[in-house]
């Protein structure tokens, strides 16, 4: 990487990480929302899976996205990621920040080093981990995530999403079991709507003789807890009744397994792309862009998880489709 790539001095680079379903293209779609008109960013998506959505999900928001999908960064290449970051500066023009989502199975320390070792063009601004405060205790008891526990140790940031939908005193566990596993780590937990971007952006948090800026201890054989990727594109319209139907049947029989779902599905009837996100027996659906009348209309689902049928629920998914 030249440093060409910076020539009014290195691009600061925030890393948003998080367990899957933590709401950090949420978070990206804020950040960089906030900044519009201010400053020219930039983002870098990585997805595991073959089915690449966080990069559609965004929308417009960013000024050029690149998605590094199949694989998450800390198991494929450090070169990957900054080859992604390159053809994204060379696409886009000059930037004046990017931001870096991460995989939910990803181990963000090798993203760290990655960016650490070209400082001269590049500078690791913030680390922000985004934590579900409904799902974050079962995460790290049940399901026993070492890349969730990763994500909080190494966060300079961490934002409680979904405080909402938890009671007071989960929040306050949240709260706890963060500072216990982090006690440096500023903790933000305060509505969507509320969240002021300047809290987690320009923080200058890891300087050049920051510890956390190198000589991680990482294992990069690990088999991100047996966690399966169910992805499927399906050409034409889905039935809403028997698509409502399927993904009811989903979350009922196998929710303690399902880690994360995700889709954009094109429905009958329906001018507009519906957004479906879920977490175990958590799901939610929102309209999102209209479809170009030009355009084929298809659905892309991906749900991540343990013990997943996915023979039986690709058959089942592919009798929602129309005609």
């Amino acid at each position: 990487m030249s440093d060409q790539l910076a020539p009014q001095g290195p691009i600061p680079i925030t890393v948003i990480s998080g367990f899957l379903g933590a709401g950090k293209t949420s978070l990206v779609n804020r950040l960089v929302r906030a900044r519009a008109g201010a400053e020219r960013i930039g983002v870098v998506v990585n997805e595991a899976g073959e089915i690449g959505l966080d990069g559609q999900l965004l929308g417009d928001a960013a000024d050029d996205v690149v998605e590094i999908a199949d694989g998450c960064v800390c198991c494929t290449s450090q070169g990957e990621l900054l080859d992604a970051i390159t053809r994204l500066h060379r696409a886009a023009g000059h930037l004046d920040r990017i931001i870096v989502e991460t995989s939910g199975l990803a181990d963000p320390g090798p993203v760290i080093d990655a960016l650490a070792s070209i400082t001269h063009v590049l500078r690791l601004d913030t680390m922000v981990t985004v934590v579900d405060a409904v799902h974050m205790i079962d995460q790290l008891d049940r399901v026993e995530s070492p890349e969730a526990r990763q994500q909080l140790q190494l966060a300079t940031h961490v934002v409680v999403s979904k405080i909402d939908l938890a009671d007071d005193a989960i929040v306050d566990e949240v709260r706890a079991r963060t500072s216990k596993l982090n006690p440096e780590a500023q903790i933000v937990a305060v509505p969507r709507d509320e969240l002021d971007a300047e809290l987690l952006l320009d923080r200058f948090a890891f300087a050049a003789d920051d510890d956390r800026a190198g000589g991680h201890d990482h294992h990069h054989d690990h088999d991100h807890l047996d966690v399966e990727i169910f992805s499927v594109e399906l050409a034409g319209e889905l039935d809403p009744m028997r698509f409502e139907g399927w993904l009811g049947g989903l979350l009922m029989l196998n929710a303690p397994d399902v880690f994360r779902i995700k889709a954009i599905v094109a429905l009958a009837d329906e001018p507009r792309r519906q957004i479906v996100h879920g977490v175990q027996t958590y799901v939610e659906q929102a309209p999102g862009s209209a479809w170009d009348p030009q355009e084929p209309r298809t659905s892309r689902i991906v749900v991540i998880g343990r013990n997943l049928e996915g023979e039986q629920w690709r058959g089942e998914l592919e009798r929602c489709v129309v005609g």
